[in-house]
């Protein structure tokens, strides 16, 4: 029987880990281990897992990978000495668990919960499929799933990635169905895929590393979405549309200079590496001037335009901007 081991990433939601662990740990194809990396959290996540039993009790340093047991399953633990980012807590996440010998790793933030088959659904249709690499469908009341099934890398006038991509809607009749990007919420990966692919740019630090490590994913294997493979979102909740606009803040920073580095990267044509980053400035401007905030807003779109033009990566501005 294939090997799993969970990798979840964690940061200051000790409550909804426990919950995200306990449905790692329910599922009916049984996982072999868990990697906990722990992004320097500040709240009660450490001494929550040391009450739960999944950790010793003991000290636990920075920077070290501890081993540990709970019922049959190996509890890996890591705690980072700084908090970096999803980005950075993904690729050193993955750093690690490459290192460890099992079959696949089935990686996922610390607020999601999966149902009891969800794993052996994706790992059963990445089989009927011929694929290294799948994905669990997040649809419930509280959230709908909408899988990516292709990325337009060739129209600068696309100049946001959420416009290149083309999205489905449910309810999904297939059992699986191929698509071209992933979050990291819930993908299993074969472990020596993982290993050739390698970890994640950490350099994002927020937003886009996953859908630029789906693409780098694909350069030797397809994807596949699994649709009766459900995984819950915990803090999902859904909203009625809002008119209330408020001034920019460090997401937005984030959000514009990856934008504007992923165009860079993959983008076909030089209209699209050049021109695109140009109208992302323009409707961030325009945008901000409507909404009356165009003096608030500027030294974000300014930054995150110069960031992103010269591809200056990592933690450029504190998430408590």
């Amino acid at each position: 029987m294939p090997t799993v081991c969970a990798l979840v990433v964690t940061y200051n939601r000790s409550i909804y880990l426990r919950k995200a662990l306990s449905g790692i740990l329910n599922q009916d194809k049984q996982v072999s281990a868990i990697l906990i990396f722990n992004n320097d959290a500040t709240d009660s996540t450490e001494s929550d897992l040391i009450t739960d039993g999944y950790l010793a009790k003991q000290s636990y340093r920075s920077g070290e990978l501890y081993q540990c047991a709970y019922d049959d399953v190996e509890i890996y633990y890591y705690r980072n000495h700084e908090n970096a980012g999803g980005a950075g807590g993904f690729s050193k996440g993955i750093e690690l668990v490459s290192n460890l010998d099992y079959d696949y790793v089935w990686i996922m933030d610390d607020d999601v919960y999966p149902e009891s088959d969800c794993l052996a659904e994706i790992i059963k249709q990445m089989d009927l499929n011929d694929v290294r690499v799948g994905i669990p469908n997040r649809t419930d009341e509280n959230f709908d799933d909408e899988p990516c099934i292709s990325l337009d890398m060739d129209d600068y006038r696309k100049f946001w990635t959420g416009l290149r991509k083309t999205k489905v809607k449910g309810p999904f009749e297939e059992d699986a169905i191929r698509v071209v990007d992933l979050p990291f919420e819930g993908p299993v990966i074969d472990m020596n895929l993982l290993r050739k692919v390698g970890v994640p740019d950490s350099g994002y630090f927020l937003l886009y590393d996953d859908t630029d490590y789906a693409m780098r994913l694909q350069e030797h294997s397809g994807i596949i979405f699994a649709t009766r493979a459900q995984l819950h979102r915990q803090l999902a909740k859904k909203m009625p549309p809002s008119a209330v606009t408020e001034p920019f803040n460090w997401r937005e920073y984030y959000g514009m200079r990856n934008n504007i580095i992923f165009d860079k990267r993959y983008g076909k044509n030089w209209k699209v590496r050049h021109l695109s980053p140009i109208l992302i400035l323009l409707q961030r401007i325009r945008n901000s001037i409507i909404a009356g905030y165009l003096r608030q807003n500027f030294p974000i779109i300014r930054k995150a335009f110069i960031d992103g033009i010269f591809r200056r990566m990592g933690k450029r501005i504190d998430p408590n901007y």
